[in-house]
């Protein structure tokens, strides 16, 4: 019957993991955070077959059988650890918007992984993580519980990330997110205690999937009204919020600013993609904190091209405005953290009641203007 159970749970959680699997590979956009839940699934997959191999080959006899049941084994743990490692470095990603710095990658994933790795390999010999008798029943090493726990530690790391920042966090969508990402470790952690605490009963790695089944579900949400990369309002939710200041909508003023990412292909050309993702990032999370406390309306206009509305904003305070991304942008060059200055030529327009076409003429026009701005930046560069 424990056989039938787990054999039966862990086929269930397989498929539902190649659902998601797919979903990640077909739905979304080639973005390094969608790149990093595909490895992320495809190492959960991985574990939950080899628990189902485990559980199989669990006390049988006959040519082969020990070998291969060690082998799963290890390939169980191994991917036990990868998965922790993954998911930290996709929550720091999404939650900080920026890949690891290389000593943070070394400190907290590689040295463990190596580490760890090398009392997996040795395990057959030691018994370090497992071990199995002499009628081939699998039995947990000295160090499998340990694992567990600092596997959960990383998962708990990224959960205290996400709500540091929650906390920090204006935008109701990006709160979502980061509550999801906060919630991922919730679900394993349960499950691993109920295995710690009942032998024979797998439930880590459907506790995962469901996990991992809440990441998709948010995100599938996000596609909906936010950009899957930056975490802004995507242009579908901007036509929607435009619509209120469009013909027979609202009266007061509004203003328009418009800007693209400075040597955005370059970027991509010379640094990679990754990089890329990383610039938009930052450029969103730098808009954030511009905006910060305000009702300004923030979307990625699509590309590199980012919009920005002020309800009720005169030209003269759009100046000001203009003057602040500008310094919060020189601000973050100053840390170094790219190793090019991420600048943004900046147009706008304001309109102060209603006209007809009135929208169409304000993005045309701030567009414009910012095209002008991208041309006097190519004149003052060398």
């Amino acid at each position: 019957m424990t056989l039938l159970f787990n054999v039966g749970i862990d086929i269930f959680a397989a498929i539902i993991t190649v659902i998601i699997y797919y979903s990640y590979k077909n739905d979304f956009g080639n973005t390094y955070d969608n790149w990093l839940m595909v490895r992320i699934e495809g190492a959960v997959l991985l574990a939950i077959l080899a628990d189902i191999a485990m559980w199989v080959l669990n006390g049988k006899s006959g040519t082969g059988v020990r070998g291969s049941s060690y082998a799963v084994s290890m390939i169980y743990f191994m991917m036990q650890l990868l998965v922790g490692l993954a998911w930290l470095k996709y929550a720091w990603y999404r939650v900080f918007g920026e890949n690891m710095s290389r000593k943070g990658e070394l400190l907290s994933r590689g040295i463990p992984l190596f580490l760890l790795g090398v009392c997996i390999a040795f395990t057959p010999l030691t018994g370090w993580c497992f071990y199995l008798d002499e009628y081939n029943y699998y039995h947990r090493g000295a160090l499998s519980t340990p694992m567990f726990v600092f596997i959960l530690a990383y998962l708990l790391t990224a959960s205290a990330m996400a709500l540091a920042r929650y906390r920090q966090e204006v935008f109701v969508d990006r709160k979502k997110e980061l509550l999801s990402i906060a919630f991922f470790a919730v679900p394993p952690l349960v499950g691993g205690v109920i295995q710690v605490a009942i032998y024979g009963v797998s439930l880590v790695w459907p506790s995962m999937v469901i996990s991992c089944l809440m990441i998709l579900l948010n995100k599938e949400s996000r596609t909906i009204s936010q950009d899957s990369l930056t975490g802004l309002n995507n242009r579908r939710s901007m036509e929607k919020y435009l619509r209120g200041y469009g013909e027979g909508g609202q009266a007061g003023a509004i203003a328009l600013l418009m800007m693209d990412i400075n040597d955005f292909k370059q970027i991509n050309d010379q640094y990679g993609h990754h990089t890329g993702d990383a610039a938009l990032i930052q450029t969103a999370n730098i808009l954030r904190r511009t905006f910060n406390g305000t009702s300004a309306f923030l979307a990625r206009f699509g590309g590199d091209e980012f919009v920005v509305f002020l309800a009720g904003a005169k030209a003269s305070e759009v100046d000001e405005t203009v003057r602040k991304i500008r310094d919060h942008f020189a601000a973050f060059n100053q840390t170094g953290q790219f190793p090019f200055g991420l600048t943004v030529s900046i147009g706008y327009a304001v309109s102060e009641g209603k006209a007809p076409n009135r929208i169409a003429n304000l993005i045309k026009q701030a567009d414009e203007n910012m095209y002008r701005e991208k041309t006097r930046y190519h004149q003052r560069k060398p």
